[in-house]
């Protein structure tokens, strides 16, 4: 049973960090188009954009904290 929660464990921060990366992949992408079709004003004035700005390095943060705590000794 011990074994099994580790195992289980093990697996969900596998995925999530898939999952996390992907999404960071992702929000990047849309990122760099808007800031391709848009001018700093536009940017600056889209709460939307700037919503997902914020997002985008909440994951990167998330993605490093995990990678980190992982790689402790």
């Amino acid at each position: 049973m011990k074994q099994r929660a580790e195992i289980m464990t093990e697996n969900a921060v596998r995925v999530l960090l898939q999952t996390l990366t992907r999404n960071f992949n992702d929000t990047g992408i849309v990122l760099d188009q808007y800031e391709a079709t848009h001018d700093d004003r536009e940017c600056d004035l889209s709460r939307t954009y700037s919503a997902l700005v914020a997002g985008h390095f909440a994951l990167k943060e998330a993605i490093d904290k995990i990678n980190n705590q992982l790689n402790r000794k």
